[in-house]
């Protein structure tokens, strides 16, 4: 029995008053959770409101998004049957009642619901019209509806990929490999998935030259375990089962997964889960739908739903890797950094040729403070990147960070200049390397120089302003430092350093009375605690005596 018929059933045990008097609040305690993407929490309110008040049709909705958008499509659907029985209809509704349709194999009840779905989107109802059509072997006028398609301005790839698709779903190799070789012959820029499925079709046919070839072409010298996978067939010349390709009610589910993709970037990542979320329903193997709405789940701030999604990927599957990173990220965002950690060390154990694998584990240590772990792991990240060619400047500059931070400032220096000389004008690595320097009174004009550049590359960014007047500061060029550090302080103007930076700045000017209010509000930011003191000692007895007194310590000036 699904959830919703047994939340109705439930009402035949409580008193109507009762329940009266609660949906209300649960009604707007649904609508929240629903708001607020917590879809679980909504379809438990939606459902006891529903139970009050069965045919309205904002409840009824609302319960269909909750419930598809955790994955229980089937008491969606149900809510769906219900909903239309009603009277009632919309675009989600028509969405989840046709994949239905097409799930039970009912493609002349789903075509003919489907050219009546007034509701469902142009392109929606063009490609299952003209799969449904494919997968009744109307071949004719199912060609017809993807020429017309094709006919929209930068939808002619889309749409031969979906014909080629649905011809390779009734089993149309052969025409499908000529569908898919108009697509990467051409000067448009092919999708991951038309590639990989044109070279199984190729190794199908025993093509495995050219199988081998196309992937070359597209994906280079560095493969992914999925791809490498695919190209092991095509180098030891093994055959791709012919009977491995889904029919037109599995295959179909590709419609749902390209249109998520294909509105990934322009809407609302709630509305992008529902097309995933059915492709997922039509093909439970579906595992870039199952991906997709993983990483959508993230983006909801749904991390448990999430991470179930990403377990749902076994070792045996080449996405495994994929799956894991995505895990490590939900688990580190959703407050588990060190399940995180542990998800990533057991990956680089399963893949200790994968540079990526250790540069992801060095980024989580890192923004854990654990930064002696951090340098081991971009170390290794390092020479496997460099065992296949070489290390991107980004690399270097974060084992850098690391190194200045464990206090290996040789090392650290070599680093960043490592990552400019792959770099030259990169303003994070300039900054990085050239505020380091004004800290430790190191080649000053250089640190300067470096700064400058920075800021002409990056000329809004508060921190590489700040590094510019600090500078100055240090330089003892007082009146030039002012205006950067002011400016600096309007790009960042809750962030301690800068607001203390510019309360040494003024002092050094003449403008103490701005100074000291300039050192208050860097205190009100929570500032580090050995700069608190620092900043109250200057409160008290002024920036010139800190400095004399700091001279006296150290043996140098300090400025």
């Amino acid at each position: 029995m699904n959830k919703f018929l047994q939340v109705l059933l439930l009402v035949l045990f409580v008193s109507i008053p009762e329940l009266a008097s609660a949906s209300s609040g649960a009604y707007l305690a649904g609508r929240q959770a629903i708001s607020d993407h917590n879809f679980v929490t909504a379809s438990q309110f939606q459902a006891r409101s529903a139970s009050v008040d069965p045919a309205n049709s904002k409840i009824l909705e609302g319960l269909i998004i909750s419930f598809i958008s955790q994955g229980s499509v089937d008491d969606a659907i149900s809510v769906a049957e219900v909903y239309k029985d009603k009277g009632n209809s919309s675009q989600i509704s028509q969405m989840i009642l046709s994949a239905s349709m097409i799930k039970d194999g009912k493609k002349k009840a789903a075509l003919n619901f489907i050219k009546e779905a007034a509701e469902t989107t142009p392109i929606l109802q063009d490609l299952l019209s003209g799969w449904m059509l494919m997968g009744l072997y109307d071949e004719v006028n199912a060609n017809r509806v993807f020429d017309k398609i094709s006919q929209v301005k930068g939808m002619e790839q889309f749409a031969n990929f979906h014909r080629a698709l649905a011809q390779l779903s009734i089993g149309k190799l052969d025409q499908a490999e000529k569908t898919f070789s108009l697509i990467h012959t051409g000067q448009g820029n092919p999708t991951r998935r038309s590639i990989i499925y044109h070279t199984k079709i190729l190794l199908s046919l025993g093509k495995f030259q050219e199988a081998q070839g196309l992937l070359e072409k597209w994906f280079g010298p560095n493969f992914d375990p999925e791809i490498e996978e695919i190209f092991a067939y095509a180098s030891s010349k093994k055959y791709y089962s012919k009977t491995s390709f889904p029919n037109p009610s599995i295959a179909v589910a590709e419609v749902f997964y390209s249109i998520a993709k294909l509105i990934s970037k322009e809407v609302d990542p709630a509305f992008t889960l529902i097309y995933s979320r059915l492709a997922q329903y039509l093909d439970l193997n579906h595992v870039d739908s199952t991906l997709m709405t993983a990483d959508l789940l993230v983006d909801l701030a749904q991390y448990d739903l999430a991470i179930k999604e990403y377990e749902k990927l076994s070792k045996s599957q080449p996405q495994f890797y994929a799956s894991e990173l995505g895990r490590a990220e939900a688990l580190r965002v959703s407050g588990k950094a060190m399940e995180a950690i542990e998800v990533l060390i057991e990956l680089t154990r399963q893949y200790p040729n994968s540079a990526n694998g250790f540069r992801t584990l060095g980024n989580h240590y890192r923004r854990l403070e654990v930064y002696d772990k951090a340098e081991v792991s971009y170390g290794e990240a390092i020479k496997l990147y460099t065992a296949k060619g070489d290390a991107g400047w980004f690399l270097f500059y974060v084992r850098g960070i690391t190194r200045e931070r464990l206090d290996i400032w040789e090392l650290a220096e070599k680093d960043f200049r490592k990552a400019l000389s792959l770099n030259p004008n990169q303003p994070q690595v300039l900054n990085y390397l050239g505020y380091s320097l004004i800290e430790k009174n190191s080649n000053l004009e250089e640190a300067l120089d470096m700064i400058e550049r920075a800021v002409k590359a990056s000329p809004d960014s508060g921190y590489i302003v700040d590094s510019l007047g600090w500078g100055y500061y240090k330089l003892g060029l007082y009146e030039k430092a002012v205006p950067n550090l002011e400016r600096a302080a309007e790009l960042m103007p809750v962030d301690p350093i800068v607001n203390d930076h510019l309360g040494d700045v003024y002092w050094m000017v003449g403008r103490k009375n701005e100074a000291e209010f300039q050192w208050r509000r860097a205190l009100s930011f929570d500032p580090e605690e050995e700069d608190v003191e620092r900043i109250k000692k200057k409160l008290k007895v002024g920036l010139t005596q800190v400095l004399m007194d700091e001279s006296k310590e150290t043996g140098s000036l300090v400025k």
